[in-house]
């Protein structure tokens, strides 16, 4: 097989898969937009931030997708939001267009003005699209309904199709795409890292702050050529003095069989992107990690490793030394494009769900003597089948009401789905989930959180299903303990995966 050119590989980087294919496979697409917003203080330097998005596109121009924004430049390191969006894009004239979306979800970060959190983002502008993406000119606005930021600008963006073989049919039903001819290599896996800061970092207030940081998050990795990988980092603040902080990655990786069998690899990864909170000096925002580790297989399909580096933020003072400890899965995805899948591979068909949500908080506790108001969230989580009805879950929730601007929470765990009661009746969802919390004046202390949940789920028909639970949201070292609902709409879908 031709080695990829150079400019398939920054598409690959960008795209997270290299290029459109010609299959029959559901068309998707990675958006990436930069814009700098006005702020509403008096002498305050603009907010430089980069979006996100991951969209479904349809032959009809609609897309809808789910993504976040986050702060680069500006005085308000640490603005972090998540959320869905959607929009048109309509022919003019040959490769030229008309695309106009709107974007709503939550977080930020208490001290830019952003109230309740609620974020709501329209734009409107010209396209040209060519074989390998779209790029538009736009006009946008943003705007925090519960807060000050109301804010116009001109905006960048461009988009890159990929398509993947998301089957969200009856599993009955046979699978539409019998022979599969390709497929990346994917980890994913669960991080436990600690951040052990320079004696040159300072808080926001100005004052020494070496204390260490320990976090939880998540790591996906994509295979790409000749053993580099894209990765997509993300970890929030567990234990210690910076509850609230929270960082989000994308980058490169390499990995180097040390023996025959590969059961031993040295790794080597770089990343930036998105990080603050915690009272944490990160200047604008932007911040870089390089680590260097070893992996070693457990099994056929489980993985350890083991990695240290150093995080640094070069517009503050924020520099640090990173240990981390992961865990997880490897498989192969059969995709569009990539290396050639051997003939006799027989594709396993594995359950995968995604479920936008509305949270609310009865009664959160905040900071020093401010009293206990309820939150409002949105949430994003996605979870995969491990078969029996168990689910293991990642979900990520931010503020949008209440006064706590900024809170957001990350969390991991289980979940068990019953039969369907009654013939088509509701099954009875269980779930058990753990994680970070922080931000917003809650008073979340370290920031781990437990956070158990019961209620019951009902099938609609074509993978779709509605969700209502109750349950708990509890810090053991903060005064949050407080009753929540939650209440969502999931999209299960299958991926053809191979141990």
């Amino acid at each position: 097989m031709a080695r990829p050119t150079r400019l398939q590989i920054i598409l690959m980087l960008m795209a997270a898969t290299p290029g459109l294919a010609q299959t029959p496979f559901p068309v998707f697409e990675t958006r990436w937009t930069a814009e700098t917003w006005r702020m509403p203080a008096q002498g305050e330097r603009h907010m430089g931030v980069l979006g996100l998005q991951v969209d479904q596109r349809w032959p009809s121009g609609a897309y809808v997708g789910l993504g976040g924004w986050g702060s680069l430049t500006g005085d308000r390191g640490g603005f972090i939001t998540m959320g869905m969006g959607g929009g048109w894009r309509l022919p003019l004239a040959g490769p030229l267009g008309l695309d106009a979306g709107l974007w709503v979800g939550g977080g930020g970060v208490g001290r830019a003005s952003v109230g309740g959190g609620l974020m709501l983002r329209g734009h409107t502008g010209l396209s040209w699209t060519t074989p390998q993406g779209s790029y538009h000119l736009e006009w946008s606005r943003v705007r925090f309904p519960n807060g000050e930021i109301d804010t116009q600008q001109l905006a960048l963006s461009a988009a890159f199709p990929f398509r993947l073989p998301a089957w969200g049919l009856s599993p009955a039903e046979p699978p539409p795409w019998p022979e599969l001819g390709h497929y990346r290599d994917v980890s994913i896996s669960l991080t436990a890292q600690r951040y052990a800061p320079t004696r040159s970092t300072r808080n926001l207030s100005g004052r020494p702050d070496s204390a260490p940081l320990d976090l939880g998050g998540l790591e996906v990795r994509l295979g790409l050529d000749g053993g580099t990988f894209v990765v997509l980092d993300s970890a929030a603040a567990a234990r210690g003095d910076a509850a609230g902080y929270m960082d989000v990655f994308l980058g490169l990786g390499t990995s180097v069989d040390l023996v025959d069998s590969g059961w031993l690899r040295a790794t080597g990864k770089l990343v930036g992107g998105s990080a603050g909170g915690g009272h944490l000096d990160v200047g604008g925002g932007a911040a870089f990690k390089a680590t260097v580790g070893l992996d070693a297989r457990v099994g056929r399909q489980g993985f350890l490793s083991l990695s240290g580096g150093l995080i640094s933020a070069p517009a503050g003072s924020f520099k640090a030394w990173v240990l981390t400890v992961e865990g997880g899965r490897r498989f192969a995805l059969g995709t569009a494009t990539g290396p050639v899948a051997p003939p006799d591979w027989d594709w396993s068909w594995s359950g995968w769900s995604f479920r936008p949500s509305f949270l609310r908080l009865a009664s959160a506790r905040r900071q020093g003597t401010n009293p206990a108001l309820p939150i409002e969230l949105v949430g994003l989580s996605f979870s995969h089948d491990l078969g029996q009805g168990f689910e293991v879950v990642g979900q990520g929730n931010f503020a949008t009401a209440g006064n706590a601007g900024g809170f957001a929470q990350g969390l991991m765990g289980l979940a068990w789905r019953s039969p369907s009661l009654l013939g088509r009746g509701p099954r009875l969802r269980i779930q058990g989930l753990v994680g970070e919390a922080g931000g917003g004046g809650v008073d979340t202390s370290g920031g781990f959180l437990l956070q158990p949940s019961v209620g019951l789920e009902q099938d609609l028909g074509a993978g779709w299903s509605v969700q209502a639970l109750c349950g708990r949201a509890r810090t053991p070292q903060g005064k949050l303990n407080t009753a929540l609902v939650e209440g969502g709409l999931a999209w299960r879908f299958r991926l053809p995966t191979r141990p």
